[in-house]
């Protein structure tokens, strides 16, 4: 689906009253939920008195409860009340050879028992698990390992002020770089600024300038503004658009931000947490023929294994991560780049490019896009929809992502469609099955016909729930 048609679609989906399933449908479906997740509400109330609000995780579902999941295997997961789930979660992206995958495993499982897990120093894994990287990206001649995906984008950002002597930060509004004070702004919906800023000081946003997504007016005028005022080090992008694609990018938007960083000397920084290795083995950077100065990596890198991230780029820029006291920028974390990790990344990369997994997940996910937009096709009054950037898939309910924030009642409608997408969520996990945050699902190289046949369902059964007219 074009960039136009998505823009078009949303737009429709909010011209129209929100199609919430009746209150009296919707508690059979919340009393299902509770029938089948006795343990998992157990464990969360349990867990309320130790875990401030009882959960950890961000992308779990939390309406009515968290689910405590057990174990998963290729597509598929079963909670501790051992209901099954075919998963589209995929631990939020890196899973893309199939969850427990054996022949992965039994690598990791060698390290633990023959090796141990981590010195504290350097192993023979960091050397080769950062020459699969810089054989994949075009854009990474250097990696330095780190433990998230938010501790490699505040890397970034320190290696492009340290490179550039400039201290401006360009962020698109409605993307996500992690969690560091810095880049807590305009998350999820942009123009949202500090919304969710509670606990950091105004001064951390002190260099970093907003700009809404697509407006290639705002994004010149940004740079030309700040030009001796501190200057602008770097724009950070998701090369796909803010929340991996939620907010598509226009086709001539990643180009327009390269010209312009070249322009007026700044660092452009592709953040491939999400499309690294999962749009294609090269990144957005390749599938999108543009090369970024700076590549942030995450989770999928270990695929799944935990402490993983890194940030890599050109050799003279990464050059400021060497050097004597006072010549490099400080860089820490005692667990980055340990052999659990940087092997998992080896192995993991080497066998998605042996089981050719990136295009075994597209081709999937190309075939369910096409079957729930058939399937939502037979509604036209919902207007559902969904997109696909490779095995990144959104599917659109209710739009409370492209809610204008300038309309009278914006906020009254976001809290509005997020509470129907909710309640969908509700009926979709209680049928088996999992998505991100009741507008997301990634796929796998392991989905298949049975994977695609029970999805359909599961919305058929959905669809069921909403009141036609």
């Amino acid at each position: 689906m074009e960039y136009q048609e998505i823009l078009t679609r949303n737009q429709e989906i909010l011209s129209r009253p929100v199609k919430a399933i009746p209150e009296s449908r919707l508690e059979k479906e919340r009393d299902l939920y509770h029938r089948r997740n006795r343990r998992s509400l157990e464990i969360f109330e349990k867990a309320k008195n130790l875990i401030p609000g009882g959960v950890e995780h961000n992308l779990s579902q939390n309406k009515p409860f968290p689910l405590a999941m057990d174990r998963a295997k290729g597509y598929r997961m079963w909670d501790v009340d051992n209901n099954e789930y075919v998963d589209y979660l995929m631990c939020g992206a890196p899973i893309i050879l199939g969850h427990a995958f054996e022949p992965l495993d039994e690598k990791i499982v060698e390290i633990i028992l023959e090796k141990g897990p981590a010195t504290g120093l350097t192993s023979e894994y960091e050397l080769l698990a950062a020459q699969e990287i810089v054989r994949h990206m075009p854009g990474v001649e250097m990696v330095r390992f780190l433990q998230s995906g938010t501790e490699a984008d505040m890397a970034a950002i320190r290696i492009a002020r340290a490179f550039t002597g400039r201290q401006k930060v360009i962020k698109i509004g409605g993307s996500y770089h992690g969690w560091s004070d810095q880049m807590v702004y305009s998350l999820h919906v942009p123009g949202t600024g500090p919304l969710n800023s509670r606990g950091i000081t105004t001064e951390s946003y002190a260099h970093l300038i907003d700009v809404p997504p697509n407006d290639f007016d705002a994004l010149e005028k940004a740079f030309e503004e700040n030009t001796g005022k501190g200057g602008v080090a770097a724009v950070m992008v998701e090369p796909i658009g803010g929340e991996s694609g939620t907010h598509p990018v226009h086709p001539e938007w990643n180009r327009r931000i390269r010209d312009l960083c070249d322009h007026y000397g700044a660092l452009l920084v592709f953040d491939e947490v999400v499309t690294g290795f999962r749009l294609d083995m090269g990144g957005a950077q390749k599938y999108f023929n543009i090369t970024p100065d700076l590549t942030v990596l995450g989770k999928i890198i270990a695929h799944g294994y935990p402490s993983a991230g890194a940030v890599g780029g050109r050799k003279d820029v990464m050059s400021v991560c060497q050097g004597g006291m006072g010549e490099k920028i400080y860089i820490g974390g005692t667990l980055a780049a340990n052999p659990i990790s940087t092997a998992a990344c080896y192995h993991a990369l080497r066998l998605m490019e042996e089981h050719d997994a990136v295009n075994r997940a597209r081709a999937y996910a190309d075939r369910l896009t096409a079957a729930m937009n058939d399937l939502f096709a037979t509604r036209e009054n919902l207007g559902f929809f969904v997109y696909n950037f490779g095995p990144i898939m959104h599917y659109v309910t209710t739009a409370f992502f492209a809610v204008d924030l300038t309309g009278p009642d914006a906020f009254t409608q976001i809290m509005t469609r997020k509470q129907t997408a909710d309640d969908y969520q509700v009926v979709t996990l209680g049928q088996g099955l999992c998505t991100l945050a009741g507008t997301r699902m990634y796929t796998c190289m392991q989905h298949d016909d049975e994977a695609l046949n029970r999805t359909l369902e599961v919305w058929e059964y959905l669809l069921s729930l909403i009141p036609r007219g």
